[in-house]
């Protein structure tokens, strides 16, 4: 069974990385393979909205880097087990049209910036329910293009997400408990 679905990973990357290969996403996609190129304009809009948004500046200045932290950290320890090489290591040029960074070759299980950003929508989201189409968008365009590039597999980027959005869920419960414990002791207070 396992090798049944390692296998249905390497086709569906193959069949992203290589047969929807085009000029427009190969010059699109590697740009998300540098995390500055996403991480300084969410830093911008995470920086406006602590600024402006005061009903939300707590649960801001507290969830996003916290859901950023616990999600980089899990998927770094465990990359640290190095359980598969990333396709364009492991498989070739040949196979892979390789178009991101070099780094991590062994490293390829779980996708660390689908775990982040992932997470950061799950945060987002709640905080911001009318915009959800555009965060899940974003994070969305960002976990196809690790398999474009050809530095993940998909259930790489689907253990990433996994992640990211366990904890994003995670949080936003135990501060929506804390407050609501909050409230009540505060009622409680006043009732005295």
């Amino acid at each position: 069974m396992l090798n049944v679905l390692l296998e249905l990973d390497k086709t569906l990357l193959i069949f992203i990385n290589r047969t929807l290969s085009n000029p427009v996403f190969d010059f699109i996609m590697p740009l998300f393979d540098r995390s500055a190129n996403f991480v300084i304009p969410l830093l911008i809009v995470w920086g406006m909205l602590l600024v402006k948004d005061r009903k939300n500046r707590l649960r801001l200045a507290v969830l996003i880097p916290l859901v950023i932290l616990l999600s980089d950290q899990t998927g770094s320890f465990i990359k640290g087990f190095e359980l598969r090489l990333r396709p364009w290591y492991g498989l070739g040029p040949d196979v892979i049209h390789h178009l991101g960074g070099s780094g991590g070759k062994h490293k390829s299980f779980p996708s660390n910036h689908a775990a982040n950003i992932s997470g950061v929508a799950v945060i987002f989201t709640w905080l911001y329910q009318k915009y959800k189409p555009l965060f899940w968008t974003v994070a969305g365009v960002i976990m196809f293009s690790r398999v474009y590039i050809g530095v993940h597999y998909p259930a790489d980027v689907l253990a990433g997400a996994v992640i990211g959005i366990g904890y994003g869920v995670i949080l936003t419960v135990l501060w929506q408990y804390g407050e609501h414990l909050l409230r009540e002791h505060r009622q409680n207070r006043a009732l005295q």
